[in-house]
């Protein structure tokens, strides 16, 4: 049967490989006790992981709903942040209200939501982000679903945990300390690191307009190496996507930006 059949885009066939690959390398370190250092490449594989199912949630890798859940549920164990969980907070919350936390809307996850800061010129300190990012963002899609159990992201929240609860609770009755230095551990990392991406894409962002919402890093670590993540702009613009297009789709709207600040220098000079 050809991917064609199974992936919407092939070259997610990568995507795939590596989510699977992580995980087999984390219950392999686990269950034949492989040193702790082996938790060294865990943690870089494990952030592609992450944003894979980054990728994932915006747009399902497999064309089948059965593999879509399937494969949320293996990055969840993989990566500690759950499928449904990630999608209910980034997508339905992160992407509609882009940081504003007012009478507008409420970003979860925004760097204004703090005493003492100002949108969109005065964010909170990095540090104490860092810190509460993960109670925050994540509490809060906890307390959506104890809201609203019978929804559909509810549902899905549940029954992901229903699968990913006994297999947590199974490694680490196999292996406590396998457990913590092959799971905790990356999960913990990848929480924290995922707040410190957030801070980074949209601190000093003058949000005046949809191009400047988000900032740009367009170096080969957040490109090649981070299925695109660093066409940041044009993903909010975007959001479903597929990354291997936003490198094409950056273009089109970087020249639509410079058109509309040269004619709007143009409308000043006149003025």
């Amino acid at each position: 049967m050809q991917a064609s059949r199974i992936l919407r885009y092939p070259i997610d066939v990568v995507s795939v490989s590596i989510v699977l690959g992580t995980l087999s390398l984390q219950l392999l370190a686990l269950f034949l006790h492989w040193p702790w250092y082996t938790v060294v490449p865990i943690l870089l594989l494990v952030r592609a992981v992450n944003l894979i199912e980054h990728n994932h949630m915006h747009l399902t890798i497999f064309r089948s709903t059965v593999l879509n859940a399937v494969f949320g549920w293996l990055c969840h164990l993989s990566n500690g942040v759950p499928f449904d969980s990630y999608k209910l907070h980034h997508v339905s919350n992160h992407h509609r209200y882009n940081n504003r936390f007012d009478a507008t809307g409420r970003d979860w996850s925004s760097l204004y939501g703090f005493s003492g800061t100002r949108y969109p010129d005065q964010p909170i300190g990095r540090f104490y982000y860092l810190l509460s990012f993960p109670f925050l963002a994540h509490g809060e899609c906890l307390l959506w679903f104890l809201r609203s159990p019978a929804s559909r992201p509810a549902k899905g929240f549940f029954v992901s945990m229903t699968f990913a609860i006994p297999v947590m609770a199974f490694l680490f009755w196999f292996s406590p300390a396998g457990f913590l230095t092959f799971f905790v551990v990356p999960w913990t990392v990848m929480l924290y690191g995922m707040a410190n991406n957030n801070y980074d894409h949209h601190r000093g962002c003058k949000s005046a307009n949809s191009y400047d919402g988000a900032n740009n890093f367009l170096g080969f670590y957040y490109t090649k190496l981070s299925f695109n993540v660093g066409y940041h702009v044009a993903h909010h613009l975007k959001p479903s996507l597929h990354w291997s297009r936003l490198p094409q789709y950056h273009e089109t709207i970087s020249a639509e930006h410079r058109r509309q600040t040269i004619q709007k220098d143009h409308l000043v000079l006149c003025e």
